[in-house]
């Protein structure tokens, strides 16, 4: 069972999560308050939009005035590198050391760690996270085009083999024919980890269907907006709830039929 926060990934349903993309205290709390007041599950805090950033301090002061706004939802903390589309650049030094802050703390409950972004590195925060029960999401996101079935497939493998919880990954659909190979992928390894969370998508709008019919192919959680999205192609969180609620595919994808998934 894998959480973020009191939220279980991979249950009842596609999760939704909001992305914050505040550049100031005022912004980032008022966008916290606005998602809170949402039926979203859990809150996306981008800290590479934030104009301290690169504080550690200043983070973590961000994150205890955020805490009670969260209304008991959990937090995804996010450093979206430049390579990925993130706002701001780190170098590996700082950007572990300063998840490895962060992990003790209490205030986030799931760490964004990129797929390649030095992985010799990575496997010292992640076992400190485990350790300290702070849930790993691990992503890779492709703003250029949509790779083939089998790399998003092996990509989505590699990150269970450095113990992500949450493998993510995002791509660009140029094609409707690229939009079904993620679709055909995430249903690929949804049934090789019947029990195990992921979160895939396409972006843009021509990506948009998969952000509302993925828990239908094993997607575990998706990012909405609730005013200023964080990548292209995210739908208003109060209409994707509509459209999730209208689906309603809860329970059509159980573990027994992920058995029985074919992908050809």
């Amino acid at each position: 069972m894998v959480r973020i926060g009191q939220t279980v990934l991979g249950e009842k349903g596609t999760k939704i999560c909001v992305p914050i993309v505040g550049t100031t205290v005022k912004e980032i709390l008022d966008a916290t308050a606005v998602a809170c007041s949402t039926p979203c599950d859990v809150v996306e805090l981008r800290i590479d939009y934030y104009e301290r950033a690169h504080s550690i301090d200043a983070i973590i002061e961000l994150l205890m005035l955020m805490k009670p706004q969260l209304k008991g939802r959990g937090l995804l903390f996010t450093w979206r590198t430049k390579g990925e589309g993130g706002e701001k650049s780190i170098s590996s030094q700082d950007y572990f050391t300063m998840l490895e802050r962060l992990i003790p703390t209490g205030l986030v409950d799931a760490i964004d760690i990129e797929l390649f972004f030095d992985q010799d590195r990575m496997v010292k925060t992640i076992e400190f996270a485990k350790v300290h029960g702070v849930t790993i999401v691990m992503s890779n996101h492709d703003f250029n085009g949509t790779p083939s079935r089998d790399v998003i497939v092996n990509r989505l493998i590699q990150m269970k083999g450095f113990l992500a919880d949450v493998p993510k990954i995002a791509v660009m659909p140029h094609t409707t024919g690229d939009v079904l190979t993620l679709l055909e992928a995430t249903a690929e390894v949804k049934s090789l980890y019947p029990s195990d969370p992921i979160i895939t998508m396409a972006m843009g709008p021509l990506g948009a269907i998969t952000r509302a019919s993925g828990a239908l192919f094993g997607n575990a959680m998706t990012f909405a907006s609730a005013g200023k999205a964080s990548a292209p192609g995210q739908i208003d969180v109060h209409e994707l709830k509509r459209i999730l609620d209208t689906l309603d595919v809860d329970g059509v994808f159980d573990e027994q039929q992920h058995k029985r998934v074919k992908v050809h």
